[in-house]
């Protein structure tokens, strides 16, 4: 971020790439109106691999659900996620 005290503090193109790259946040989803995040982390991390599973690793649409999961989720939710996902023994299934 640039100092206040900068000119390209208020240029709007540089301030608009900024946000581009440094400024996400996961959009409200009606489906989980609740605080506890744990089914919307859930929801979103079998969402991205059911995406990268049907389109294929270099569909670009995927990207979101796995930039939401990483911005709801507690790191060691993922971590034993992840480690039950290559165990096989998930409750999920990608494939459909």
């Amino acid at each position: 971020m640039p100092h206040p005290d900068s000119k390209i503090w208020y240029n709007k193109d540089i301030s608009k790439t900024i946000n581009e790259k440094f400024v996400w946040a996961a959009p409200y989803d009606a489906r989980f109106p609740q605080q506890r995040r744990q089914r919307k982390c859930f929801a979103y991390f079998v969402d991205y691999y059911r995406c990268k599973e049907l389109m294929g690793e270099d569909y670009k649409p995927c990207k979101f659900f796995w930039n939401v999961y990483n911005d709801e989720c507690p790191k060691f939710w993922l971590d034993k996620w992840d480690e039950l996902r290559e165990d096989g023994r998930f409750p999920a299934k990608f494939d459909r």
